[in-house]
């Protein structure tokens, strides 16, 4: 669980590298995605490992939450491929029009080396197992919520499933697919879940949600006009134009 105190951040690296977009992964390293490149960069600053596949397109989206099993997501392909450790790919690539869900928008790892998908034509949610094998199935998701989901982003933590729809919010399954709740949360590409509190970055703020408090607060920041902020153990990690900044958090 994340507290953040006020204006107490240590620089640890400035790094020179352009990107689209910044993940992390559980251990506290950094993974920038550009194009079709993946840059992993160690909690200490360090560079370690890069991917780059030109036949695959660009990245969509990438999921480190396990940094042994990696989920990259290419969604103009409707393709998935998994990575390990070392960025290098030790799974079967996942054709996700050999499985019908060739149109889908939004895909994240899942407990036990499964994953979710998210078909907007059909609002169906469905959970495979390591084996392909469908788990959960969840056919119309717009009659569970009663609205039109178009999610760009979803992901698991702990026991609940957070479905994104930048227009509408945040919608909350449970792990078996039983829809809970829906967050007022509006204009997010991405964020993050720890314990009881939603973390997103938008209009160059830092901010938290609690779940059960409803409250909003608002986190300083130790860098201004950064495009993506993130956060993982006690570590900051901000992209900006053309540069990436590592802090640790005292």
């Amino acid at each position: 669980l994340f507290l953040f105190p006020q204006d107490n951040y240590v620089l640890l690296k400035r790094i020179e590298k352009q990107a689209e977009f910044l993940t992390t992964d559980n251990l506290g390293n950094s993974y920038l995605i550009k194009n079709h490149e993946i840059f992993k960069y160690l909690s200490s600053g360090k560079f370690q490992y890069t991917f780059s596949d030109l036949s695959y397109g660009d990245i969509t989206f990438v999921d480190a939450f396990n940094p042994m099993k990696i989920l990259v997501f290419y969604q103009d392909f409707s393709r998935i491929v998994f990575l390990d450790n070392t960025l290098s790919e030790n799974w079967e690539t996942i054709e996700l029009q050999d499985l019908g869900l060739e149109l889908a928008s939004a895909v994240c790892a899942s407990y036990d080396n499964g994953m979710w998908v998210y078909e907007p034509v059909r609002f169906e949610l469905i959970r495979f197992d390591q084996e392909l094998e469908v788990n959960q199935d969840i056919k119309n998701v717009q009659q569970l919520t009663g609205e039109v989901i178009q999610a760009n982003f979803m992901t698991e933590r702990g026991d609940w499933l957070f479905l994104n729809d930048p227009e509408k919010g945040i919608f909350v399954f449970d792990i078996f697919g039983t829809y809970f709740k829906k967050i007022p949360l509006i204009g997010l590409d991405e964020f993050q879940v720890f314990g009881e509190t939603i973390y997103y970055f938008k209009d160059g703020k830092l901010q938290s949600y609690h779940l059960k408090k409803l409250e909003e607060k608002q986190i300083s920041l130790p860098v201004q006009n950064a495009r993506m902020v993130r956060m993982e153990k006690d570590r900051l990690m901000a992209l900006k134009e053309k540069e990436f900044w590592l802090f640790e958090v005292k």
